[in-house]
Order: C-alpha cells, then structure tokens, then sequence
C-alpha cells in the first residue's frame, strides 16, 4: 500500500520535533526523514509554519472526529465516553504535537498575528465542538455560558498538557485519568444540571 505524499511528510515532521524540538524540526531535515525532497514538502506547504500547522490540527481535532461519529450514528453515551477517555489519555503522550501547541503559542508571545489568527481559529473550533459533544451527551441547554464551560475543559487538557512537558506533574497517567473519567460520570452531568437550572 503507498503511503500518501502528505502523510508521510507529516509522520515525518513528528518524528523529527520528537528528537529535535520544533525550533529544530527544518525542511531539510524533514524531507530527510521522509526520503523526498524539499520541494516535495514545497508542493504540499508554503513554508515550514504551515506544515507544522497542518500536523497539530491533523492530530488534535479528534473532538471534531467524535462529534461527526455522535451525528452518524444512534448516541451511546458510554461509547462516546470511553472514546473521550481514551483519546484524552493518547493526547498526553503525543509528544510532538504537544510540543508543537506550546511552539505557536509560544509564537504568539512573541507577536506572530498570523499564527494567533490560525490558533483562535482551531480553538474556536474546539470550544464548539466540546459544545456540541456536551449537549448532545449530557443534555446541556443553550445557556450564555455554554461557550465559557467548554473553554474551561479545554484549558484544563490544555493545562495538564503543558504539566506534562515541563515534567512538573508527578501524578502518572492512569491516576490523571482516573480523575477525568469520575468528571465525565459524576462531575459534569451533576453541573451541567445546575447550569440548566440558572
């Protein structure tokens, strides 16, 4: 089976921010790792920021990937959950990408506009879809605050993320995960029933 231009490049792109960080993660030695040339990374990429764009969004949009699963198919709650928890638990270990989030933000400090603009974009993105996902599992009513509550769950991945590639949390995976799955049974339903009732 051939893999695809795209794919291949960007398999290759993580695994050279894996072993060099992002700042460190070149065309040249991207295509290097794929076996293609630049110009072969050129013809899908305008520079070395879109193609790294495109492996953050590719990899972290599976809020958007659940949300089109709930829509195709009849709602089981405990199949969506389980698919919440696990891929919550594989986004703590997805070194490059995590990495790269913290690069554009990072970008952003420094005053890049255009990668703030991409970045408010995707994070608009996730907030409506973590919206969609709450009110379709958990029944949340359209409140003013329904944007705000899925700001807040993203922060917090977003939080124990960074937690995790500063080497500052201690608390290993399973025990993180523990934690999210009583929030997804306990913690959520039990608030969202007091924000449907304001």
């Amino acid at each position: 089976m051939k893999v695809d231009g795209k794919a291949k490049i960007l398999a290759a792109a993580r695994e050279v921010i894996v072993r060099n960080g992002a700042n460190g993660a070149t065309v040249r030695a991207i295509a290097d790792e794929a076996g293609v040339t630049t110009g072969a990374i050129y013809h899908h990429y305008k520079n070395k920021e879109d193609l790294l764009y495109d492996l953050l969004d590719d990899s972290l949009s599976v809020s958007t990937q659940i949300v089109h699963s709930m829509a195709s198919e009849d709602i089981q709650a405990d199949k969506v959950k389980a698919d919440i928890v696990r891929e919550t638990a594989t986004r703590f270990k997805k070194d490059a990408e995590n990495r790269l989030q913290y690069h554009f933000a990072h970008e952003v400090l420094l005053g890049n506009t255009e990668v703030q603009e991409k970045l408010k974009e995707k994070y608009r993105e996730w907030t409506n879809r973590i919206e969609e996902i709450l009110v379709n599992l958990y029944g949340l009513e359209e409140t003013r605050l329904n944007h705000a509550v899925s700001a807040w769950l993203i922060g917090a991945v977003d939080g124990v993320v960074l937690q995790y590639l500063l080497d500052v949390n201690d608390c290993p995976v399973d025990e993180m995960m523990e934690v999210f799955e009583l929030l997804l049974e306990e913690g959520l339903p039990a608030f969202i029933h007091q924000l449907n009732e304001r």
